[in-house]
């Protein structure tokens, strides 16, 4: 199994990625992976890249990375990991569920508001939250 992420084309957010899939895939793989015509090694891609896969708009850097490489970083940059301060971070998709998060006032409860359930999703695996009430064909 593979212990490291591997390399991606990261763009803005405001970029037009598919443009960008596009532009690349037309260069012949031979041209984009190697650099030894450059004098280098991984210049750009890795040399031991074989193809680019364009992946869909809704993964960011945590789901590609994983969670396991996020909090190894996270450590790296803090020093230590912080210790769980046993609050519950329940997420909520509108604001009258918000209102009513916020007005159950239960103690070690917070409430995170998001614009969606697959945002609420995203931020329960990035452990930005713990908790979202859906229905069963959101699930």
């Amino acid at each position: 199994l593979l212990k490291e992420p591997r390399h991606a084309v990261i763009s803005r957010k405001d970029a037009d990625s598919e443009e960008i899939y596009k532009v690349l895939k037309q260069i012949p793989d031979s041209d984009l992976f190697s650099s030894a015509a450059f004098g280098g090694k991984d210049l750009m891609f890795s040399d031991a890249a074989t193809e680019l896969i364009e992946l869909p708009k809704i993964t960011d850097s945590f789901l590609y990375l994983r969670e396991d490489y996020h909090e190894a970083m996270h450590a790296l940059k803090a020093g230590n990991p912080p210790a769980p301060d046993g609050k519950i971070e329940w997420c909520t998709i509108s604001h009258a569920e918000q209102q009513k998060c916020d007005s159950l006032q239960i103690p070690r409860m917070e409430c995170r508001r998001a614009s969606s359930v697959d945002e609420c999703i995203q931020k329960i695996m990035r452990k930005e939250a713990d908790a979202i009430a859906v229905d069963g064909g959101q699930v």
